[in-house]
């Protein structure tokens, strides 16, 4: 662990921290880094070939966040270590763009008790968010260029499909798909 990251570390105790670091002339070769620092501490590194910039992008207090949203960045950091041609077919691994509207959505949703998250690699340098109930099934699959696409489905059929153009866009998509749920009636 660096000293800027031991640092932010213990400045940030219970803080999700995003960073995006590197050098170069472009943005091809990056250090990606997102610490988890509560209980346990969790970092992914993902490198490409050259940045030329580096900045913290965010801190994000882990109270603030549901055991879903903790639980849904721990699977994106591993997503986001795969290395080129990890699915041997020659994929690249995830972009930043992808990454970062991937940390935006699971960190903006405002729905605590929501099923847990799957997060799985899309080749081309995407990365897919998966939630699922009993009878429905809400796909998001973010593009190499950050743009988001969704697939809503329903015994298996699809129901609907589109573009997404505002992260806030996910609310509804979501509320369909926990509208399916039982509810339970305390006696």
């Amino acid at each position: 662990m660096s000293e800027l990251q031991k640092w932010a570390s213990a400045r940030y105790a219970d803080a999700v921290i995003s960073a995006f670091s590197g050098s170069g002339e472009t943005a091809n070769s990056c250090t990606f880094t997102t610490s988890i620092s509560t209980n346990s501490s969790l970092s992914y590194t993902s490198t490409n070939s050259s940045c030329w910039y580096t900045q913290w992008s965010s801190v994000i207090p882990t109270r603030a966040l549901s055991q879903w949203q903790i639980e849904g960045i721990k699977r994106l950091n591993k997503v986001l270590s795969l290395p080129e041609n990890w699915d041997s077919y020659g994929s690249r691994p995830p972009t930043q763009a992808a990454a970062n509207t991937a940390m935006d959505l699971i960190i903006s949703i405002d729905i605590d008790d929501l099923v847990p998250l799957r997060v799985v690699p899309v080749s081309g340098g995407g990365i897919q968010l998966e939630w699922e109930t009993s009878t429905r099934a809400l796909e998001l699959e973010i593009l190499d260029g950050g743009t988001i696409e969704y697939l809503k489905t329903e015994d298996g059929t699809p129901v609907d499909e589109g573009h997404m153009h505002r992260i806030d866009q996910v609310r509804p998509l979501l509320s369909w798909l926990i509208s399916s749920q039982p509810v339970l009636i305390a006696a």
